[in-house]
């Protein structure tokens, strides 16, 4: 096995950047690497809601959101960052929580300063632990890995939490980059392009070279924004994810189809395999890798069962 989070740093120290949408499953990121992405982002929402129905507000539990990352990174061979919530409970809880990831070959994960249970950033109703005990769920999670290169990202949802504030979210921007973390992550409660600016201009004046995470969310209203990827990685974020990426272009597509069949039946599968005939997926069973289940039955199993098996049948 290729030691993913060693691969995600190199490929962070050799880019102006990495960007990527966020998946909810191993189709998506199957599709994104073959695509070309650098590394896969599980999002929490996506998998909330792709795999269990649910928003994304502290349901599910760390062995459902670990089973979901062993999954995906199972599926890609190339890195991937997770959402671990809050660490699923104290700094004991994090420990195991870490050990679990990396022991799922995830890359790295994302740990956050809310309240348990905690929800999405871009939802009300945060609150945010005190500071002093997010600080222990670092260095705890610190202490966890196995992997020197895994990577912790500490996430502080202060800037739209309860009590919080811009000025919360810097001061504890810097402490967890001084117990230790490999990579801090602000959420933004909007689009509004000051307080990133802010933000990685205060953490990076006391630490230059600590890489910062950001979520351009597709959630939020980034329609008209001028910033771009490159404009983020000048300010300091090295890494950049737009969480609901993967979840919105598929719930949209579905409900479209949905729609479109209810209105003109069959002709809309007839339209839609002409549209998908050349496409890189249109052959789903290649982008599968049914192919290479085929050659493995050729290496293991009896001459005489594979030709039973496919002589005169019909199908890929």
């Amino acid at each position: 096995m290729k030691n993913m989070p060693e691969k995600f740093r190199r490929a962070l120290a050799e880019k102006e950047y990495l960007a990527t949408p966020g998946v909810a499953t191993p189709m998506d990121a199957m599709v994104l690497e073959k695509a070309g992405f650098d590394f896969v982002y599980m999002s929490g929402y996506a998998t909330s809601l792709t795999v269990f129905g649910w928003p994304d507000v502290g349901l599910l539990t760390e062995t459902e959101m670990v089973t979901n990352a062993r999954n995906i990174s199972r599926a890609v061979n190339v890195p991937v960052i997770a959402d671990a919530d809050t660490g699923f409970g104290n700094a004991i809880n994090m420990i195991r929580t870490i050990e679990d990831y990396e022991a799922a070959g995830t890359a790295g994960i994302h740990i956050e300063d809310q309240v348990s249970p905690k929800r999405c950033g871009h939802l009300a109703g945060k609150n945010i632990i005190p500071l002093e005990e997010a600080v222990g769920k670092v260095k705890a999670a610190l202490s966890a890995k196995q992997n020197r290169d895994f990577v912790i990202i500490a996430r502080t949802d202060a800037v739209a939490a309860v009590g919080g504030g811009i000025e919360e979210a810097i001061k504890r921007g810097k402490a967890y980059a001084q117990a230790g973390a490999d990579m801090v992550f602000c959420e933004f409660p909007s689009s509004d392009v000051e307080m990133p600016r802010k933000f990685a201009a205060e953490v990076r004046k006391v630490y230059p070279n600590l890489p910062l995470f950001f979520n351009y969310s597709s959630s939020l209203d980034w329609s008209d924004s001028k910033l771009t990827f490159s404009d983020l990685a000048a300010m300091g974020y090295k890494v950049i994810i737009v969480s609901m990426a993967c979840l919105r272009v598929s719930l949209q597509a579905v409900w479209d189809y949905a729609q479109d069949m209810i209105k003109r039946k069959d002709q809309t599968g007839k339209d839609f395999e002409r549209k998908l005939k050349g496409h890189p997926t249109y052959n789903f069973h290649q982008f599968a890798g049914l192919a290479k289940i085929k050659e493995k039955e050729a290496l293991f199993l009896p001459g005489e069962e594979i030709r039973k098996k496919y002589e005169g049948s019909v199908g890929f």
